[in-house]
């Protein structure tokens, strides 16, 4: 049996996300038995400017690159250097991420099998306080010359991984990760290997369908690819009688994330297959809600689902009603207002605010309605305060001269779709016209929310009321 060749790369960049920086160094050294056969290492012109920091981390100079080779003319060798390679690297996803990148816009798919000496450090070596390069380097005494320089770092992830290697021979290999990795994959027999290994590595939604070519799973993955793998890995009663039934798969390529995660919860909803109805856990099932009565003092409340009714104002959602609970208390907190009034008990003695200066005594009738009233309202405004205003998501689209777009009005998502980056879109009902509908919930509005908090490279645009034109 042919012992598994490792290709260890580390690379050095102009900055931190793979889609808008550039490479500016790539060491790789094979190792196959226990030994390095092979090695390579170049500086890349990264045609732009490096940044003073990243040249004070790095010690690589913009003279350093300046007649260096372009990625372009090192690509080849890069491919034939890591072929039929497992791509290791500390942290892999940062620099397998970014040699796909600098692959995809030349027109290629890069696709190795990769191993994260991060993660298996923390399997490995228990109980250190920081599993980075440099502590790691320290923890095990390694001799490093030059730190952040390409070669140099690759040699000291070559250390840890023949570390880990070590420890991982002596696992029974049915908890062994790298075991696990090298393991071969099992494609049902309903399935044309050439199929799944032709599967896209970038975002979208994917399709497990039947003989009769009915979904009867779908998911999305930021790698649709790799996401599939897993299915095909995973021992689960529910992997299993999915793969049992699959006949087919198919995927639509969103170009983000976030945009994956919306088509997703659509078509769930449209189709309803069968696993996904399975496995569909009860989510969100505690909302906070809005009840404003004439001449009355207006109050939050938490309820389920099932006990709202049509006074109540739904304005945000929880997955646990301990989370509703410890949000509801900031709130009143911080608009300082009443906890009685809010219980629908201000009988009897002033709240335990009152006394403490925090309410203002609206449970004893030291404070008039209106005034309640508008610190209730901005403690609304707050709670749902992203979609207090209509606006416009921009993305990544699946190509690269595409805009992914999410519209949003009236609170919800409504529209969703791309645009080509050279057209322009200064009408909103031209714009409209070029998206799909989208039937947005409190759920979708959870996904918005969350892509917005973690993703920084998505853009928003603030509409106004009646606004026809974008700017």
């Amino acid at each position: 049996m042919t012992r598994p060749r490792f290709a260890i790369i580390d690379i050095e960049t102009t900055g931190g996300i793979a889609k808008r920086d550039k490479i500016t160094e790539i060491a790789i050294i094979v190792y196959q038995d226990d030994k390095i056969i092979d090695r390579y290492e170049s500086l890349i012109n990264p045609e732009r400017s490096i940044p003073f920091e990243i040249t004070r981390i790095t010690g690589i100079t913009n003279e350093m690159v300046e007649n260096a080779p372009k990625f372009y003319e090192i690509a080849k060798e890069i491919l034939i250097k890591t072929e039929d390679c497992i791509f290791v690297a500390h942290n892999v996803f940062f620099d397998y991420s970014f040699i796909k990148e600098e692959f995809h816009q030349l027109g290629y798919t890069f696709s190795r099998k990769k191993l994260c000496t991060v993660q298996l450090s923390r399997r490995y070596f228990k109980g250190l306080r920081s599993y980075s390069l440099g502590s790691l380097i320290t923890h095990f005494k390694i001799e490093v010359k030059n730190r952040h320089r390409a070669m140099d770092d690759t040699l000291a992830t070559l250390d840890v991984f023949c570390r880990i290697m070590k420890c991982s021979n002596n696992l029974d290999s049915t908890y062994n990760p790298i075991a696990t990795l090298l393991s071969e994959t099992k494609i049902p027999s309903t399935l044309n290997k050439n199929d799944i290994e032709n599967l896209p590595e970038f975002p979208g939604v994917y399709r497990m369908k039947n003989i009769q070519f009915e979904a009867i799973y779908i998911g999305k993955s930021k790698n649709i690819k790799e996401r599939v793998y897993q299915h095909f890995n995973d021992t689960s009663t529910k992997t299993l009688k999915m793969l049992t039934g699959v006949h087919a798969i198919d995927f639509t390529l969103t170009g983000s994330e976030l945009l994956a995660s919306l088509l997703e919860i659509k078509e769930i909803k449209e189709f309803q297959p069968e696993i996904n109805r399975a496995l569909r856990k009860k989510s969100h099932a505690y909302l906070m809600t809005v009840r404003r009565t004439p001449d009355k003092f207006p109050v939050f409340s938490i309820k389920e689902p099932e006990w709202l009714d049509q006074l109540d104002e739904v304005i945000y959602h929880y997955p646990s009603k301990l989370s509703a609970k410890q949000h509801l208390d900031l709130i009143l907190f911080n608009h300082q207002l009443c906890t009685k009034i809010n219980s629908q008990n201000a009988e009897g003695k002033p709240c335990n605010g009152f006394q403490i200066g925090q309410c203002h005594g609206a449970c004893v009738g030291k404070e008039n309605l209106q005034e309640y009233i508008d610190r209730f309202n901005k403690a609304c405004d707050e709670v749902n305060k992203i979609f207090k205003h209509d606006f416009i998501l921009l993305t990544e689209g699946p190509h690269y001269d595409e805009f992914g777009v999410v519209l949003v009005e009236d609170g919800f998502c409504s529209f969703t779709g791309y645009l080509n980056k050279n057209e322009g879109y200064s009408d909103i009902n031209l714009l409209k016209e070029s998206l799909r509908p989208y039937p947005g919930n409190i759920e979708s509005n959870r996904i918005i929310e969350f892509y917005l908090s973690k993703d920084k490279r998505i853009k928003k645009i603030l509409l106004s009321k009646n606004q026809d034109s974008i700017k």
